[in-house]
């Protein structure tokens, strides 16, 4: 394919050196400067990499389609053709040099990336795969980073996941240092990013365009509502900002049916919603705070899902108790019911074997629900050795404010070592010991008996005012005590 030489310089309108007089940068830093540019239409991307100092060898994308995308790849400064094999390669590019390509996202591609689509048109928008336009270097030393300037038609609005450049004419991003293999997603059309600030960070919310169009202050209002849940688990959102992409059309009966959460560039939650449905059935559906309590956690890698989705899956609960949202009751039976499910699921299986094996074989139940129970017992053990004074909370905070490195993937074994270096105890290890490779549901018997939970049936539960640690029990589900305290209302709104 061909594209016009008038498109593919209309990124030489931007001027280097005024984006390098933006960003104000001290000289022993390594910027490579990208500007991008996006036509009217939404259907082709145009970048121009220039290099501070040596070229990489090669760039690379994320995305196994990225080179199905990709219309042409030029030597800038000579106009010839580069010819991509799997990676971009620069060997021939000399020092400070600049290298030119285009990409096509007009359409869906699935022709290589089993992991889905990465262009999704939605109304008059789309939002694409960053790994499907981002060509970039493989590694960033700690002196070298990426900004990206962005040229945009009139009335374009955009969202991306990287931290923004204040301060500049036109948006300008830092790529940051998260691993090249790590997926985001970028939005483009005709809609304005709205900010809010949460808990001490700030949210970049973006939703796509909708039929029926999307109540803009009722679904915001919604967002906003989860991340100040999570925000109040210890007085502050995990990140300083985030990227929310919500993306409407959804046919099917439930408000959320999908949602996930990526780390490329930046932390971001992504919601696909059924705009039809009333806003309370919103704020009834768990998918919000699940999501957002992802983020209380660095990323740890997939094969041990059942950390971050145990984690999640117990605050999802949690968190709406202390908002007010359910009764103590509703959340013991909510997680009691869950406990069952994952307890009659796989039993042949360890769970790390089923973490492995989840998406292949829809083992969702056992991973969840047997790292749900992990994460309730961590917090019982914590709050009954230390009398109250350390929770699941506070060994969440302490690792925010200390070590939370969330620019690398970790291990299950490595993340509990150091909770139990932070809590100075043994409760992580000790119950990864235990369960990781066990066939056997964690044993919830004896913090059943304590905690004064008296099942009946598959559902129910019964709440003993008269257990041990009854007290203990109500104090996990209203937030006193252990340094946290009840969620308020939210007190952030959305910018106009």
């Amino acid at each position: 394919m061909k594209v016009s030489n008038r498109y593919l310089h209309v990124i030489s309108r931007i001027s280097l050196a005024a984006i390098a007089a933006a960003s104000g940068l001290a000289h022993a830093e390594r910027i490579h400067r990208y500007a991008v540019s996006v036509n009217p239409e939404l259907t082709r991307l145009a970048v121009t990499a220039c290099f501070d100092g040596q070229v990489p060898d090669r760039l690379v994308a994320e995305s196994l389609d990225a080179s199905v995308a990709l219309i042409g790849v030029w030597n800038d400064k000579t106009g010839k053709e580069i010819q991509p094999s799997g990676s971009i390669p620069l060997k021939t590019l000399a020092a400070d040099g600049c290298v030119r390509y285009a990409v096509d996202v007009s359409r869906p591609i699935k022709r290589h990336d089993r992991t889905g689509g990465k262009v999704r048109r939605v109304g008059s928008d789309v939002a694409v795969s960053v790994g499907l336009w981002l060509w970039r270097p493989e590694r960033l030393d700690q002196d070298e980073d990426v900004e990206l300037v962005f040229e945009l038609p009139e009335s374009i609005g955009m969202s991306v996941p990287w931290s923004p450049v204040d301060g500049t004419d036109q948006p300008t991003y830092r790529l940051g240092r998260t691993p090249s293999d790590w997926p985001a997603w970028s939005a483009f059309g005709h809609f304005t990013e709205r900010t809010a600030e949460v808990a001490g960070s700030q949210l970049r919310i973006a939703l796509l365009d909708g039929s029926p169009a999307v109540d803009r202050d009722e679904i915001g209002g919604w967002v906003i509502d989860a991340a100040v849940m999570v925000g109040g688990l210890y007085g502050r959102f995990p990140y300083p900002n985030a990227q929310v992409l919500v993306v409407p059309n959804a046919r099917v009966r439930e408000p959320t049916p999908w949602a996930f959460v990526t780390r490329g560039g930046g932390p971001a939650v992504h919601f696909v919603i059924n705009q039809r449905r009333p806003i309370n059935e919103f704020y009834e559906d768990w998918t919000a705070a699940h999501e957002f309590s992802h983020l209380l956690l660095p990323f740890v890698r997939s094969r041990e899902a059942w950390v971050s989705e145990g984690l999640a899956t117990y605050y999802q609960n949690v968190l709406r108790a202390r908002a007010g949202r359910l009764s103590e009751q509703t959340v013991w039976q909510n997680l009691h019911a869950g406990f069952g499910r994952g307890r009659r699921e796989a039993q042949d299986l360890t769970l790390s074997e089923a973490t492995r094996r989840m998406y292949h074989s829809r083992l969702f139940m056992k991973v969840y629900w047997s790292g749900t129970a992990i994460m309730l017992l961590a917090d019982v053990r914590l709050r009954q050795y230390s009398d109250g004074a350390q929770s699941l909370d506070t060994a969440l905070a302490a690792l925010n404010s200390c070590c939370f490195e969330p620019q690398r993937e970790w291990r299950a074994r490595e993340l509990f070592a150091k909770l139990d270096e932070l809590t100075g105890t043994d409760v992580f290890t000790q119950l990864l010991n235990e369960y990781e490779d066990s066939e056997q549901f964690p044993d919830l018997s004896t913090a059943y008996r304590e905690l004064g939970l008296e099942p009946y049936g598959r559902r129910s539960v019964r709440l003993a005012s008269d257990a041990p640690y009854a007290d203990l029990r109500r104090a996990i589900m209203s937030g006193n005590g252990a340094g946290a305290g009840t969620i308020q209302a939210p007190s952030a709104t959305l910018d106009r």
